[in-house]
């Protein structure tokens, strides 16, 4: 059986109807007995809370979209080094710490960098992307099926069901599809955002 929150649920609900149905099966109540029955309700009450924080930070395997593409890691050979050694270094910390399943920058009119689960067509970025470094600001799709603009990015990933897009500079920035809807947490858009800050100081070192 998979263990996630919606586990933790249902066997905290089970523990708490069982204990009712003892509660009204005894003929007599003690004092002994009133205590344990508070403590076993309590208990029931806790799990079923921790299974409801369990399945809000930890989203259900089967929210999971089978993305349309392939797993590659492409990048621009005529990069810097250092620019290159970074960039796989922090694609590769984003796609296994969070929720991310691909990953594309894009740099002065050019994909520098695609990594994940890719389509093959080149990614043009739209008034999103645009709207993203125009105003030097983290823009967050949590879920892209009610985002009327979402053909811009069917060239990233056709069927990816949340995106965040994050400036680098005034011509570079970081676009990152996750697995599920809304299945990045704040904490993942600071880590990410620092990030791109140490980045661009990195571009700026390289004139790149």
């Amino acid at each position: 059986m998979n263990f996630n929150g919606k586990t933790l649920i249902i066997i905290g609900s089970i523990l708490f109807f069982f204990q009712l149905g003892n509660f009204f099966s005894i003929d007599t109540i003690s004092p002994a007995f009133e205590r344990a029955q508070i403590l076993s309700a309590i208990s029931s009450v806790i799990i079923v809370l921790i299974g409801f924080l369990f399945k809000q930070f930890n989203p259900n395997i089967s929210d999971r979209v089978e993305l349309e593409g392939e797993n590659k890691f492409q990048f621009d050979s005529d990069m810097p080094t250092e620019i290159l050694d970074e960039l796989a270094w922090g694609s590769e910390a984003i796609l296994t710490s969070t929720a991310a399943a691909t990953l594309l920058i894009h740099n002065d009119g050019k994909n520098i960098l695609r990594r994940g689960i890719i389509s093959n067509d080149v990614f043009i970025p739209g008034e999103t992307c645009i709207r993203s470094v125009k105003n030097m600001k983290l823009i967050s799709l949590a879920n892209t099926k009610f985002y009327p603009g979402r053909d811009e990015f069917f060239s990233f990933c056709p069927n990816v069901p949340s995106i965040i897009i994050v400036p680098i500079n005034k011509k570079s920035f970081i676009l990152i599809g996750g697995w599920s809807p809304k299945c990045f947490t704040t904490s993942d858009e600071k880590w990410i955002n620092n990030w791109c800050k140490k980045l661009n100081n990195i571009f700026l070192k390289n004139s790149f």
